[in-house]
């Protein structure tokens, strides 16, 4: 009983500190769902056993920060393989 009350206490802090991200479009809904699973499993096995708002808060960010980077790098490497598979104008000297 204990851990499940443990657990839905972690989930609404969770789904308060990474509400702002989704609501400003920082977050797609599938990183939501996974970070909002990453983060909560995280917060559930910590050896403390609290829940500490402002802990919550910076691990959150972190992960948006993880996620908003990764989305990122991912952008430029299927633009670098779309531009690589392009045709190349040949500039013929006259």
């Amino acid at each position: 009983m204990m851990k499940l009350h443990m657990q839905e206490r972690a989930i609404e802090e969770v789904k308060l500190a990474i509400k702002p991200f989704y609501q400003k479009r920082d977050i797609t809904k599938e990183e939501y769902k996974e970070i909002l699973r990453k983060a909560v499993q995280k917060v559930c096995h910590s050896k403390s056993g609290e829940i500490n708002p402002v802990k919550v808060a910076n691990l959150v960010k972190a992960y948006v920060d993880k996620y908003k980077h990764a989305r990122k790098h991912k952008k430029e490497e299927t633009g670098q393989i779309q531009q690589a598979d392009a045709p190349k104008d040949s500039q013929t000297p006259m």
